[in-house]
């Protein structure tokens, strides 16, 4: 990954402190060894008190670093529930979602299935701080019988029945960084500078090594000589734990990302791990650690395997457009058209739909998966264009 030359604002001086109090933490842990990428990308994002998600800036929005699709527009949320309705009139239960973010995605699923709730909403989120401004937001925007459904968990529960959402969970997941040199895999790490940090390359274990040539083999060629690239070690892991809790139900998982045959295409070699800051998207990993968010597209082929070893069947695969096509967004957005009261508010509805299916917004480049387990039934969400093919 080589930094490209980029201006963004500068933090304040409270933001500055943090980040320099992150700095020095990740300055202590290299004192022992250099830090794999992974390690590295833990402490930025999940540090307590210090890491990105577990600390109090703003992070979703407009006044934050970057926007979800539940921030876009309610359409989102309200086509989920018609998804999460036709597993829950089915087999009952519950839904669980991971990261609720601003809580804005949890108040649209549960706006959209007020006829029909779900038995409980559960939030399993690690942030205290943003457990908190969840809270406050369904507390004033749900009604008393529908927040009563809403609990948060400290861990994944036992015996679950239901859905379980999980919205631009998997990019966020640490990856490692590697690279081919000759016949050898390289694990990129990370070591300072003496102010800084900068990256090195040593020889991958014999894991990392198995995962990249477990790759190559599924690509059928090798990786050029300097390719760089990401896996996340710890995809199989969180698939499997979530296999573990849920006793019947489906996982529906949306994100960025590609097949593996196009996830590590010969010229993306420089792999696809980004930073956000304040709705500016940059390479340089290093920048006001704490600060800025960490990402990598998603291996959805890594998401398939990792789903069978974990007992869980492949139930779809698309396009986010797709999805919500399928799951009547047409007829929702109609359905609020009738009740915007001005013509700049069709505007800002109607750019919204636009965001959330156009090709080049929304609408290709984010994907859609469902894993399920103990059930087999075809979902709506993926009748009309399954790309199960590509994986």
């Amino acid at each position: 990954m080589t930094s490209s030359p980029i201006t963004l604002p500068e933090p304040d001086e409270a933001g500055s402190q943090h980040s320099q109090q992150m700095v020095a933490h990740i300055q202590n842990q290299l004192k022992l060894a250099p830090l794999s990428f992974s390690e590295y990308m833990q402490l930025c994002l999940y540090e307590p008190g210090l890491g990105y998600y577990m600390a109090g800036a703003q992070k979703f929005g407009a006044t934050g670093d970057f926007i979800t699709a539940p921030e876009v527009s309610e359409l989102f949320g309200l086509c989920l529930a018609e998804q999460c309705r036709e597993v829950l009139d089915l087999i009952g239960g519950s839904v669980l979602e991971f990261g609720a973010g601003s809580g804005k995605l949890a108040r649209d699923v549960l706006t959209g299935l007020q006829s029909s709730p779900p038995e409980q909403y559960y939030i399993l989120e690690p942030s205290a701080e943003l457990q908190q401004r969840q809270a406050q937001l369904l507390r004033e925007t749900l009604s008393p019988e529908l927040y009563q459904r809403v609990s948060w968990l400290d861990a994944l529960p036992q015996n679950f029945v239901g859905v379980c959402i999980a919205n631009e969970v998997m990019d966020a997941l640490p990856v490692e960084l590697f690279a081919r040199s000759g016949d050898a895999v390289m694990q990129v790490c990370i070591q300072s500078d003496g102010s800084g940090f900068t990256m090195m390359e040593r020889p991958a274990d014999a894991q990392l090594s198995n995962l990249v040539q477990g790759i190559e083999d599924d690509l059928q060629f090798r990786l050029a000589e300097g390719y760089r690239s990401e896996v996340c070690r710890v995809l199989p892991h969180w698939i499997g734990s979530l296999s573990c809790a849920i006793k019947k139900g489906v996982v529906l998982l949306s994100d960025y990302g590609y097949p593996r045959s196009e996830y590590y295409l010969p010229e993306r070699h420089q792999g696809t791990l980004a930073c956000y800051y304040r709705h500016r998207f940059h390479d340089n990993v290093f920048l006001y650690p704490g600060l800025q968010d960490i990402t990598a597209h998603v291996d959805f082929t890594r998401v398939v395997e990792a789903g069978s070893e974990a007992g869980m069947a492949l139930l779809g695969y698309t396009s986010q457009a797709s999805f919500l096509l399928n799951n009547r967004i047409t007829a929702l957005a109609a359905s609020e058209l009738e009740a915007c009261s001005s013509e700049q508010e069709q505007i800002e509805l109607s750019r919204q739909v636009k965001t959330l299916t156009l090709p080049g917004e929304m609408g290709e480049r984010f994907q859609f998966m469902a894993l399920g387990k103990n059930i087999a039934s075809p979902l709506q969400g993926f009748a009309t264009q399954d790309l199960s093919h590509r994986l």
